[in-house]
């Protein structure tokens, strides 16, 4: 991959939190610090998300959800080609691009970062029906409006519901608008989809949901999400299931 920048690793990462990860990137003979979780300017650089992402950390998530969607809908006996998906926190579309390799015709986008829609724009043409620059805890009537005509029945959120990014009213609301019986898909890391006691704002949510009937799990897997900068592994687990009904936002 040819890149128009250079990156180099910390001196001292052995204990770094994920949250805290950065790198130093040269560009036309400049060296700055840039931390991992900066995603606006990551994604406003072309090349260095996939770089950073997929060849330094193994990142893996978007490969591992889109084909644990398509095979479960085949197995339902469900069409891939029929899935009308709204991907929330879509990025710079790694995971609407190995979705459409797979089969899945519409996918509409949201994210809270303009960069992110830019980036897609520019690295995956083409695989978004449509991308909303939007809060969805505060999502524009006529946003909502065109969502709800779309009659969408899959609902995805890669790799960004930890601590710190997507909030749990927003899944909740991007939930609520895919059609009952419709696919809902995300992940989580292993650790805190163990944990049993002060767990994630997040967990303890879709726990609830699935409790009180708002979602009923269909299928997960454990898997490597990716490599910290130290080389140590990131488990996560992959849960699809399925809408039952409209949850209270």
């Amino acid at each position: 991959m040819s890149t128009n920048f250079q990156i180099r690793l910390p001196d001292s990462i052995e204990n770094l939190p994920i949250n805290e990860e950065y790198v130093f990137i040269t560009e036309n003979g400049q060296e700055r610090r840039l931390k991992l979780h900066n995603y606006g300017e990551i994604y406003s650089i072309p090349g260095l998300y996939n770089y950073l992402a997929v060849e330094k950390l193994a990142y893996r998530s978007h490969q591992v959800m889109a084909t644990l969607l398509t095979e479960n809908l085949k197995n339902s006996g469900e069409s891939v080609e029929e899935l009308k998906l709204l991907e929330l926190g879509a990025g710079s579309g790694l995971f609407g691009q190995e979705v459409a390799q797979l089969g899945v015709k519409s996918i509409i986008g949201i994210d809270i970062v303009p960069e992110a829609a830019e980036a897609t724009q520019r690295d995956s043409p083409g695989v978004y029906e449509n991308y909303f620059v939007e809060d969805l805890t505060q999502l524009s009537k006529s946003t909502s409006d065109f969502l709800k005509e779309k009659k969408l029945n899959g609902f995805v959120c890669c790799s960004a519901l930890s601590e710190g990014h997507i909030p749990v009213k927003a899944f909740a609301t991007g939930m609520n608008l895919i059609q009952n019986q419709g696919w809902v898909l995300f992940n989580v890391a292993k650790t805190s989809y163990e944990c049993e006691d002060n767990c994630p704002e997040f967990v303890n949510f879709y726990r609830q949901a699935v409790e009180k009937g708002y979602l009923k799990i269909h299928s997960t897997e454990f898997y490597l999400h990716r490599r910290f900068l130290n080389g140590k592994p990131l488990e996560y687990v992959a849960i699809l299931a399925k809408k039952q009904i409209n949850i209270p936002v």
